[in-house]
C-alpha cells in the first residue's frame, strides 16, 4: 500500500488492490480515523465491494469505476483494518483518504 501522512499526522491517502478476485483484503493494517472516503479506481473495468472481513462479490451492489463511499463513525473511530474490499477482477482496487 502506498500512503502519505500529512505533516500533522492526521491525514492519510492510500490505495489498495485486490490481487485475486474473491479474496478480500483490508484497506490498511493500522489506523483509526474520524472519516474515510473510498473511491473505486477510474481504470477499474468491474465493481469493487466494500464491507467487513466477510465481504464478497455478492455482499452489496458494489462501486463502479469512479464511485465513492464516505464512511463516518457512530461514536468512536473508524479502524481501517476493519474495512475490506473485494473485486470482480484481479488487480482492481480503490484509493482512500482518511482524516483523524
Amino acid at each position: 500500500m502506498a500512503s502519505s501522512v500529512g505533516s500533522s499526522g492526521k491525514f492519510i491517502a492510500g490505495e489498495k488492490a485486490v490481487t485475486t478476485s474473491g479474496t478480500e483484503v483490508a484497506l490498511a493494517t493500522t489506523g483509526t480515523y474520524s472519516s474515510v472516503v473510498i473511491i473505486a479506481k477510474a481504470a477499474n473495468t468491474n465493481q469493487i465491494y466494500v464491507g467487513g472481513s466477510d465481504v464478497t462479490t455478492s455482499t452489496n451492489d458494489g462501486l463502479d469505476a469512479g464511485d465513492s463511499l464516505t464512511i463516518a463513525p457512530r461514536g468512536g473511530g473508524i479502524v481501517l483494518s476493519d474495512i475490506y474490499i473485494d473485486a470482480d477482477t484481479d488487480g482492481e482496487g480503490v484509493d482512500f483518504y482518511a482524516v483523524a
